[in-house]
């Protein structure tokens, strides 16, 4: 097992406080730890990184959505879709989309585009929100590829327009191995979604795909707190493990990591305190089974949920993991061609995925039970995720009674106990033909409270309930 060192609390704010006063931080006002106005507390309804929480469940238990239908609370068009995951936090929306990113506020619409010229947020991973001690308007977190940037998150401190990386609103960056004011170089190249930050336990915690390493650092400054080289859990001795996506167990305290060998199926599993290697599961060296990297993990109360598929093609399989020992539990095959995502709440892990059918593929939706992977219920709908704007098929979201699923018609409701429909909103786009097609739903739905955002075909919405 693989120690590394943790610096304590005391350490980390001397070191953030020496780098705040040389001035490395762009804060837009002068940095002292003794101004530092730590930023509010997580609410119920933020949805500050990809996948809502840490495990990446998607859920949120005390949402209030009807049944009955949805209206649009506000709306704005773009010239473009090229959408990255929508975020919320302390009532603020941040959405980045191929030119620019929105900066508004969640119930009324009202802030800010910055239209951006040159690499911010191209080509990235989605951007997550971190809480911080030293800023109240707390750091906005864009991973691009090894180097993560974490940004002044200030809602009314973002400019018209934002050129490079957006140097004037960052305060540090790391590459999973140290500190530093300027971008440390690198390319966000096929970076994959599942490998993006999460915010755990005061920190934030990323895979750097190409250098092979997890890492955890302080969000007020960018400070290392601990790194693991995902070489050392030694999984196999031909061929090298190539993380894919994390998440992380805040029951059992556990970092897990996703990742293919060889293209099989392998997972790593590290203690989120202090980065030393608690368990390995890379064993099916037999296995015809490959690993699914989008949205094809999630953790809960414990318990790690995955999703692999046959190399036919024809079977996917959910499996589950337990966090902290990385023993296997149950496992449930599914007759699926495609794997688009999974959600789970307190009892059930939604699995949404393609079911071919004389030539289309309509989505498939599985209820699986959390305690012994027996099926609830399924339904099937006539429509497939996203489409040719959409670099990835958006995940399910579990808000309230609801399951939420975007597609191409739009954003579908289900009732998550039942599986029957509830509705489904549909808007319509012009075409260059002159025709209307339907606005597709090109992100998953992020639920705060009674508000649902969705980035569709050039046009970003936040929907309510019907009045």
């Amino acid at each position: 097992m693989t120690r590394a060192p943790h610096l304590d609390r005391r350490a980390v704010l001397a070191t953030a406080g020496s780098i705040l006063l040389a001035g490395c931080l762009g804060s837009g006002r002068p940095p002292s730890l003794l101004e530092a106005d730590p930023t509010p507390a997580t609410r119920e309804a933020d949805w500050r990184m990809y996948g809502r929480d840490p495990g990446r469940s998607r859920f949120v238990p005390d949402a209030s959505l009807p049944r009955d239908g949805v209206d649009v609370a506000w709306q704005r068009s773009t010239g473009a879709s090229g959408w990255l995951p929508p975020i919320v936090a302390t009532g603020t929306v941040y959405c980045q989309y191929a030119n620019g990113l929105f900066v508004l506020d969640v119930e009324t619409g009202e802030g800010s585009l910055a239209k951006t010229h040159g690499g911010f947020g191209r080509g990235t991973g989605p951007m997550a929100f971190g809480s911080t001690e030293l800023y109240r308007d707390g750091v906005l977190i864009v991973p691009y590829g090894d180097p993560v940037g974490g940004y002044a998150a200030d809602p009314d401190g973002w400019p018209a327009e934002v050129d490079g990386l957006g140097e004037r609103r960052s305060r540090w960056w790391t590459d999973g191995e140290t500190a530093t004011p300027e971008f440390p170089g690198g390319s966000a190249a096929d970076f994959p979604w599942l490998a993006s930050p999460v915010v755990a336990d005061g920190s934030v915690v990323s895979v750097h795909p190409t250098a092979g390493i997890v890492s955890a650092v302080d969000g007020n400054d960018g400070s290392p707190r601990w790194r693991y080289e995902l070489e050392n859990a030694d999984l196999d001795a031909q061929y090298p493990f190539t993380p894919l996506g994390h998440v992380v167990d805040t029951a059992s305290g556990t970092v897990v990591v996703m990742g293919r060998i060889a293209g099989r199926p392998a997972y790593v599993g590290i203690d989120l305190a202090d980065g030393s290697l608690e368990w390995t599961d890379g064993e099916d060296t037999a296995s015809e089974r490959a690993v699914d990297e989008q949205d094809s993990l999630s953790a809960r109360d414990g318990s790690v949920y995955s999703v692999d598929r046959a190399a036919s093609g024809r079977e996917l399989r959910v499996l589950e993991v337990d966090a902290a020992t990385g023993d296997r539990g149950w496992e449930r095959p599914l007759a699926r061609t495609g794997h688009v995502g999974i959600a789970v709440d307190e009892t059930t892990v939604f699995h949404v995925g393609l079911e071919a059918d004389g030539g289309s593929d309509p989505f498939a939706v599985t209820a699986l039970s959390r305690t012994d992977g027996t099926v609830y219920w399924e339904t099937t709908v006539d429509d497939s995720p996203g489409n040719v704007w959409s670099a990835h098929a958006p995940p399910p979201t579990v808000a309230g009674e609801h399951l939420l699923v975007p597609g191409g018609l739009g954003l579908h409701a289900f009732d998550r106990r039942s599986g029957d429909h509830l509705w489904t909103f549909t808007e319509t786009v012009g075409t260059s033909g002159g025709g209307e097609t339907e606005r597709a739903g090109l992100t998953p739905a992020v639920v705060s409270d009674d508000r649902i955002v969705l980035g569709t075909t050039v046009m970003l919405y936040c929907l309510e309930g019907g009045r």
